[in-house]
């Protein structure tokens, strides 16, 4: 799990194939980016808009085959993280979609402000867009970056 200022992300381009593409295309896209997906050599991001829901809603959720790497665009989110070894897998690995669903207490909660982002990879079970108590409106972008 790597948590920092999106200003710092191109300090993580070598450990993140095609980060440098997926930086490229997300700012060329403005300030205010359209909610869709967008493709890029090497990978894809999907821009998403919402509000937050409690952190006791949901399931923890899982990677294989991408690393996320999700870029707070507007807003705030609270995301609860643990490693996968220590949940219960919940939903089995679709490959075709790339995600297992896994239960268990929350233990990790980080706050993710505007001008920030974090990166999950496979080891790293997330729930994302998640408030306590206090609703939040977000808007970010959830680039897929493939496992190398």
């Amino acid at each position: 799990m790597i948590i920092d200022k999106y200003s710092l992300v191109s300090n993580y381009r070598e450990m993140l194939p095609h980060l440098d593409n997926a930086v490229k295309v997300l700012e060329s896209l403005g300030k205010d980016p359209k909610v869709g997906r967008y493709e890029f050599e090497g990978g894809y991001f999907m821009i998403q808009e919402g509000d937050t829901v409690d952190i006791s809603e949901g399931d923890y959720e899982a990677h294989r085959r991408y690393i996320d790497v999700q870029v707070i665009l507007k807003g705030s989110e609270l995301v609860a993280w643990d490693d996968i070894e220590d949940l219960k897998v919940s939903k089995t690995y679709d490959n075709i979609k790339d995600f297992e669903m896994l239960s268990g207490d929350v233990k990790h909660v980080f706050k993710i402000d505007e001008g920030m982002f974090w990166v999950a990879f496979p080891s790293d079970a997330h729930k994302a867009c998640k408030d306590m108590g206090e609703k939040t409106h977000y808007k970010k972008a959830v680039v897929k970056l493939p496992v190398e």
